[in-house]
């Protein structure tokens, strides 16, 4: 099932600090193509395991999805801290001061990400607690390969630090900066969306030949993206670029660079990948990241007025995929509540066919069969 969108990018200046707003209303996802009855037959068990996730990626397991792992590194983590973040538990208090210096800087960013669209944050993060993360995700020993490939299509290759126990004091204590119900707020403000479940986030290093192919990252309770690219004198020419479908060629590569914070609401729209990391790389640089994902705490049930929670289609585009199972379960579901009185039922009923139209729409250019 595939649509698409468009992509913009605009480039603001903080005092002499770039700030690049990449703009997109992307429409490709990664879903399989299942008939409703299918989808609908699926979801308790996508919802079960959803309510499994959170926690320090360590089930995640290639962020999301069963992987293939292989120890690829001698196992070594920094014992002694490089740097302390002692300025609060918030990561308000590691950004960038420029960000807070023009409110319609601000304002410019919950705008867009609300929107759909992605952004770019160039200089994110204070120079001090960048270059401490630079050091360490450059000499870090402790990756592990993460690599596996799906009847559908979508695969990965890239390595990960997943096991809090191969986690240095710096990513530990970045990963609690993320975690913290300073930030859980801060972010929910920004982006407009639930942000009060777990946190999900590791290191990441894509080496030659690594990649991400087709994706929205819509399953579980993921409700917003980020990713903190860490990579210094990376040129285009090395791949491993962000790639958002399907855009005007000039507008859809989101290269790899140095301090720059990517940040988008989670739906299944956000498609992108990451292209493949070309051999040119090869001893000249290494691609970078701290990602994840913030989490909605709510799960839907018959009690909660779903007729004005998702009255929009705005609204009904950020339910998180256990969401829409949730909905799926509570009028499928023979063990579960009923939904009183039976008007109310078909209201619901209703309200599904939205859901499903709106997020998973039919595709627009299918096979042609010639018998």
């Amino acid at each position: 099932m595939h649509s698409y969108g468009f992509a913009l990018a605009i480039t603001f200046l903080l005092n002499n600090n770039d700030v690049t707003l990449g703009f997109s209303n992307v429409n490709l996802q990664r879903i399989p193509s299942l008939s409703l009855q299918q989808f609908i037959s699926s979801s308790s068990s996508s919802l079960l395991e959803a309510k499994k996730g959170g926690g320090f990626a360590k089930k995640s397991g290639g962020f999301g999805t069963t992987t293939t792992k292989t120890k690829t590194k001698t196992k070594k983590k920094t014992s002694t801290p490089t740097y302390t973040l002692n300025k609060g538990p918030s990561i308000q208090s590691y950004l960038n001061p420029n960000l807070f210096t023009n409110p319609s800087t601000l304002q410019t960013i919950k705008d867009r990400i609300r929107n759909g669209d992605i952004c770019v944050i160039r200089n994110a993060f204070i120079p001090e607690l960048a270059e401490a993360m630079y050091t360490e995700l450059d000499t870090t020993d402790t990756w592990s390969l993460n690599e596996d490939y799906f009847e559908d299509g979508y695969g990965f290759r890239h390595n990960n630090v997943y096991s809090k126990n191969d986690c240095s004091h710096l990513f530990l204590s970045v990963n609690d900066m993320f975690e913290s119900p300073e930030t859980k707020s801060f972010m929910a403000d920004l982006t407009g969306r639930d942000c009060s479940g777990d946190i999900v986030g590791a290191p990441s290093y894509y080496e030659v030949g690594h990649h991400s192919l087709p994706h929205t990252d819509h399953i579980g309770q993921r409700s917003v993206a980020y990713i903190w690219h860490m990579s210094k004198d990376w040129r285009a020419e090395y791949g491993g670029g962000l790639y958002w479908c399907k855009e005007p060629l000039a507008n859809a590569y989101l290269h790899a660079s140095f301090n720059s914070l990517v940040l988008f609401s989670v739906t299944p729209h956000s498609s992108h990948f990451v292209t493949t990391v070309s051999p040119r790389a090869q001893g000249k640089g290494k691609r970078l990241a701290y990602n994840g994902w913030w989490h909605s705490s709510w799960v839907p049930k018959t009690t909660d007025p779903l007729e004005t929670l998702l009255d929009t289609p705005e609204k009904r585009l950020t339910l998180t995929h256990a969401q829409v199972c949730a909905i799926q379960d509570m009028l499928d579901d023979p063990w579960a509540p009923r939904i009183q009185p039976p008007e109310r039922h078909e209201e619901i009923v209703a309200l599904r066919g939205k859901i499903m139209e709106e997020l998973y729409p039919v595709r627009r250019s299918p096979p042609v069969d010639v018998l």
